[in-house]
């Protein structure tokens, strides 16, 4: 978020709220002017995403301030605040049977061993499944080649811009964003605890004991959270299920209470 925020003496071009996408597209170039948001990640945290993860780690005498703080800046709405209508039993109960019938859920990643994510192939997969419960398979299929037709043929007859998925944070820092101590790390992970349960939710019975019991899954939630990963060929649900599983392992070691704060995780490696 601080890579997109206009600084002070910022040489950038400044860009108002009606075209802020082109500050996430080209960081280098452009900068949104949110002054609060700058102000206090600059003057609290010194710009510094390291200083206030360990700051929302449990025993932090800041806690409660750089929770508060979290919540002011832009797009820090958890997964599990994003879904609370399918996660709340109290709201839950209040849709009807015919009400959502299918929750989507299109993992955004890079697995360890892998050089870029899956999304685009997310994406047209996405395409083809809507398509398909829309006009049919064979239909379906002939939608799909011609718009990959149609693009092929605007990517050879004029220079377009490539649709780049990478983080506004990481072409800003030229593809080395100052990463979070391992310490921050843990912290965070601890605070967004709700939102691995909810994942572990999500892969529903066909979880894998990928966490060795650290994540609880959410209990109580509607249907549609445990068949997020339900739709598409198998080939599909497969990637979806595997790049879920990848978010659990990665923070398993984190989340593990049992082990201790983070300070006594991460001082033994």
């Amino acid at each position: 978020r601080n890579a997109v925020l206009c600084h002070p003496n910022d040489m950038r071009q400044k860009v108002t709220k009606s075209d802020k996408l082109k500050a996430t597209d080209d960081p280098l170039e452009f900068c949104k002017i949110v002054t609060h948001e700058e102000i206090l990640l600059r003057r609290t945290y010194q710009s510094n995403p390291s200083n206030l993860a360990e700051a929302l780690c449990h025993g932090s005498q800041s806690r409660s301030l750089a929770q508060e703080d979290y919540r002011k800046i832009g797009h820090s709405t958890t997964l599990a605040e994003w879904l609370d209508f399918l996660i709340a039993p109290r709201l839950v109960e209040n849709i009807t049977d015919d009400g959502i019938q299918q929750l989507i859920v299109l993992p955004v990643e890079q697995r360890p061993s892998a050089h870029k994510t899956l999304f685009e192939k997310y994406i047209d997969n996405l395409m083809l499944h809507l398509l398909q419960n829309q006009y049919g398979a064979e239909a379906s299929k002939e939608m799909m080649r011609l718009a990959h037709e149609q693009k092929a043929k605007r990517e050879r007859n004029g220079p377009s811009k490539q649709q780049d998925h990478t983080h506004s944070s990481v072409k800003f820092y030229n593809s080395t964003p100052p990463l979070l101590t391992k310490l921050g790390e843990c912290c965070l992970a601890r605070h967004l605890k709700d939102d691995y349960r909810l994942i572990e939710s999500m892969l529903g019975n066909e979880s894998k004991v990928t966490s060795n019991g650290v994540f609880d899954p959410i209990h109580g939630s509607h249907p549609v959270i445990q068949r997020a990963c339900s739709w598409g060929d198998e080939q599909q649900q497969r990637w979806c299920r595997g790049d879920l599983e990848s978010m659990l392992i990665r923070r398993a070691r984190y989340l593990d209470e049992s082990k201790g704060s983070c300070s006594a995780i991460v001082s033994v490696g």
